[in-house]
């Protein structure tokens, strides 16, 4: 029965939420109000958090948060790939951490806050997704902290325990195959946008088994989406 609730998992991770979460947002971009938007936020967390819990129940809570140190014995034939990933891994944390740092800076300095609005509005093509009245930042808050949690327990605990556990899929594939499906969860990103979140997806798989515990991915991925709400200007305070 665990078996089988694992396939059925990896089949919805595979084809149905990435085409599912596709055709959601076309629907947000074609009409952005404020109430298509709460509900978009709703769905995502509802089935996100859905997800998570069947795969704990099929696998098991401590083979999705943790890896084994025998898993790792591809990298430790290589010592400099400690260091390269020493590097990539500070380099990585610095830019998710920094905002937070400016905004702590701003507060103690008693500075007025400078945002980034415009500037992201301009590059992003799917803005339509960002929240902007207090209900939309409220909730984003919880779809920070859903997104941080839940996609790392399906998309990393899950898909390399279903992976290389199950099917025996050699770890450096299976984190290959597991990055690509996270990145095709981000389909209405376009095409750099898959590929960006694809390679972020193996940074935290990499991260994952370096440290054999899953939440240090869990604790970026979620301050990695919390930033947003550091760098828009709340409706409120908009011009």
């Amino acid at each position: 029965m665990t078996t089988l609730l694992q396939h059925a998992l990896f089949v919805f991770l595979l084809v149905v939420a990435p085409a599912w979460d596709y055709y959601d947002t076309r629907r947000l971009k074609a009409n952005p109000t404020s109430a298509v938007r709460l509900r978009y936020y709703r769905t995502l967390c509802l089935w996100l958090w859905i997800a998570s819990l069947v795969a704990c129940a099929a696998a098991g809570w401590y083979s999705i948060f943790t890896i084994a140190p025998g898993e790792v014995t591809w990298l430790s034939k290589h010592p400099w790939a400690y260091y390269a990933v020493g590097v990539i891994f500070a380099l990585f944390t610095a830019a998710i951490v920094l905002p937070y740092i400016s905004v702590l800076r701003t507060r103690m300095s008693n500075k007025p806050r400078k945002y980034a609005s415009a500037e992201l509005m301009q590059k992003v093509s799917y803005r339509y997704l960002f929240p902007s009245t207090r209900d939309e930042r409220r909730w984003w808050l919880f779809v920070a902290l859903t997104a941080g949690i839940c996609e790392e327990i399906a998309f990393r605990g899950f898909l390399l325990e279903y992976l290389h556990a199950l099917w025996g899929v050699g770890l450096l594939l299976a984190i290959a195959a597991s990055s690509v499906i996270f990145g095709l969860q981000h389909l209405y990103q376009g095409t750099k946008g898959v590929i960006a979140t694809t390679l972020v997806g193996a940074l935290l798989a990499t991260f994952f088994v370096m440290s054999g515990s899953l939440l240090l991915p869990i604790t970026l991925h979620a301050l990695m989406d919390l930033r947003l709400l550091l760098i828009l200007k709340p409706a409120e305070e908009s011009s």
